[in-house]
């Protein structure tokens, strides 16, 4: 007697509408046919020529190539992506893998945009695995013991320098304290460089309210109290240091002439543009930045040198940590598919790639023992200069609550009319801006907009 398929089949096609919604997942670990995930990052891995768009592009295709699952790339405005990824999430279009920057990283969290890796690849991890990724990067953000970020492109705010410069100076690294810092400064700034033929200033920093990079008041304020925000979120920049850090900058410009009083009408790129033509010898400088430095500047690439702020306490003052984290969108219907390809970014080849095509610092702590002979040539040092800065000298920003915006108001400040560079004072603007964009209905009881506390 022939047997009825129908109810299996339709109890198959059930199955296999459960696993797409699921992520596309099989049980064997495979995804199902025609997976597709979404990427926002401000790379472009199509048409893009720098290092870590190359190495993107790369780790792309070996994903697709091991997984059957096809990343697509939505190249977006770095300035605004991740303001638009909340308001795609709160819409039911984001995309299945986001990069945001780590100011607002508080502000995804308390969203519950971000789906927890433990939800994902992470429940899987050994304890060798856990501890290949600690670092200040990899604990930023943990929320109830949940990882909701990977910092894959880990910037580091120091002094970038010319070393050649330095030698020659008598100086060594790490400055001993502020006040040899600025002395050297002075002492490296000449009205005619032998190299263009025109002045070089010791120091370089934007002022703008365009510059990402906060000023190096934040080093200070950060060596003397440990925080730059009130327990309360507040922020605690109107204070004696403050007053401090203006001051020696203001003097540095119009006393010592070590800072270009044209640095008050230039924004970050300016400055790294003016630094690789030879007009600086140091700068508030980024480590995400060296590679193309090095590419464009006119003097010798093996010279650009990156270390951390100078302390009168300790060996360095504390950086913010910045730069970018990767983050599964935790409204994706391929939520287990977007999680994968996060966790195949860091594998340990794709980290060596990340290093040698990226001019990146590794993300794992097994990868500079890949690259040892890498990393031992000279002109490789500067990789290793963002290793030494981030695990000695990094802060990690709060997440406790949104600090969202906090460096374009301090710029603001900085940057205003009578400022503090001319008044030597600093002082707090309290702006009562809001978050509008509200999270998805699935993950917050209302939607209610995330008022910043800084």
């Amino acid at each position: 007697m022939r047997k009825n398929l129908k109810p299996f089949a339709l109890l198959l096609a059930l199955l296999m509408s459960v696993s797409m919604l699921c992520g596309g997942a099989y049980a064997d670990g495979q995804f199902a046919p025609g997976t597709t995930i979404r990427m926002w990052t401000f790379l472009d891995p199509y048409g893009g020529t720098s290092g870590r768009e190359v190495a993107l592009k790369q780790m792309m295709d070996s994903f697709e190539a091991e997984y059957g699952v096809k990343v697509i790339v939505e190249p977006q405005t770095w300035s605004t992506m991740t303001a638009k990824f909340f308001t795609a999430a709160a819409s039911g279009d984001a995309p299945d893998v986001q990069w945001i920057n780590v100011d607002d990283m508080g502000t995804a969290i308390k969203l519950g945009v971000l789906e927890p890796f433990e939800n994902l690849f992470m429940k899987d991890w050994t304890e060798e695995q856990l501890a290949d990724a600690a670092s200040p990067f990899f604990e930023f953000g943990v929320t109830d013991g949940l990882h909701y970020q990977m910092g894959f492109s880990r910037n580091f705010i120091g002094i970038m320098y010319r070393s050649d410069l330095l030698e020659e100076a008598g100086y060594s690294v790490p400055f001993e304290n502020w006040e040899q810092f600025r002395e050297a400064a002075k002492a490296l700034t000449v009205e005619n460089d032998p190299l263009t033929g025109t002045s070089r200033y010791g120091f370089g920093t934007g002022f703008t309210i365009d510059s990402s990079d906060p000023q190096i008041i934040c080093n200070m304020l950060l060596d003397e109290y440990g925080n730059m925000f009130n327990d309360d979120g507040t922020a605690n920049w109107a204070n004696p240091v403050g007053v401090r850090g203006a001051t020696m900058l203001r003097d540095m410009m119009k006393v010592d002439g070590s800072i270009s009083e044209a640095n008050l009408n230039h924004t970050v790129d300016d400055v790294y543009k003016d630094f690789a033509a030879g007009k600086y010898a140091m700068i508030n400088g980024a480590s995400v930045r060296m590679e193309k430095a090095r590419s464009e500047c006119v003097f010798d690439p093996d010279t650009i040198r990156l270390m951390p702020f100078p302390s009168d306490t300790n060996t360095y003052s504390p950086t913010v940590l910045t730069g970018w984290s990767v983050g599964v969108w935790s409204g994706s219907q391929n939520k287990e598919a977007a999680g994968k390809f996060v966790e195949w970014m860091f594998k340990p080849e794709n980290d060596v790639l990340w290093v040698q095509l990226g001019g990146q610092a590794p993300m794992m702590n097994s990868t500079p023992s890949l690259l040892a002979d890498v990393l031992a040539d000279p002109s490789n040092a500067y990789i290793l200069d963002t290793v030494t800065c981030i695990t000695e000298a990094g802060w990690a920003q709060p997440t406790e609550y949104s600090v969202s915006g906090w460096r374009g108001d301090f710029n603001q400040a900085m940057s205003r009319p009578g400022s503090r560079i001319e008044r030597g004072r600093i002082q707090l603007q309290q702006q009562k801006r809001q978050i509008t964009a509200p999270s998805p209905a699935s993950s917050r009881e209302s939607n209610e907009p995330v008022t910043p506390a800084y």
